[in-house]
């Protein structure tokens, strides 16, 4: 609805005013309105989430209810979905067609789920190509990314490596929670 256009736009600014005379408020906002005629294409709204944070952080939001988790990193969105997204988060385009392009995109992105469910594949995210990267580079990339599932055998591999424990948690896990903190800091990456 083109009376809902500007809404994401004016809470940034919202948040930025208020954050200019009443420094010490705190401000909360909710996310999943931005994104709700979305529902069923799961990464577009939260590649939405992500844009939209990336801007209200910065302009002084404080607090969210958001699965951090499930957040992409802001640089992770593929540049010209993040384009459609931010066209529309702040309302603003060339040629003032940004909701429209967003509409077809995501019609385009069900049309393919639903193409790949009805032919048996199963929609999964590829193979995991970090797994070919140096030990202390899957460790950054699994801090950054939330991962688990390797934890015991990389850190093991590494201590070996290393040959201490110290250094793995002086080298490895310093370098990649510097990473975290860097893109936290930049608002590119969310923490719960």
């Amino acid at each position: 609805m083109d009376e809902h256009d500007n809404y994401a736009v004016n809470y940034i600014e919202a948040a930025k005013a208020i954050k200019a005379k009443m420094p010490k408020v705190h401000i909360s906002g909710g996310l999943s309105n931005l994104s709700f005629s979305f529902r069923g294409l799961n990464q577009l709204r939260e590649e939405m989430h992500s844009v939209f944070l990336y801007y209200a952080i910065k302009a002084g939001m404080d607090m969210g209810i958001v699965n951090a988790g499930k957040l992409p990193l802001y640089d992770d969105i593929k540049p010209e979905t993040r384009q459609l997204i931010e066209e529309v988060v702040l309302n603003k385009s060339e040629d003032g067609e940004h909701v429209q392009r967003l509409i077809d995109f995501a019609e385009s992105e069900r049309k393919r789920l639903e193409a790949l469910k009805k032919s048996g594949v199963k929609v999964e995210k590829t193979q995991e190509e970090w797994r070919s990267l140096p030990v202390e580079e899957r460790l950054t990339h699994a801090l950054v990314k939330g991962i688990p599932d390797y934890i015991v055998e990389d850190t093991e591999e590494v201590r070996l490596k290393l040959g201490s424990p110290l250094s793995v948690i002086e080298g490895p896990l310093m370098n990649g929670m510097s990473v975290v903190g860097d893109l936290f800091g930049d608002g590119k990456m969310f923490l719960p």
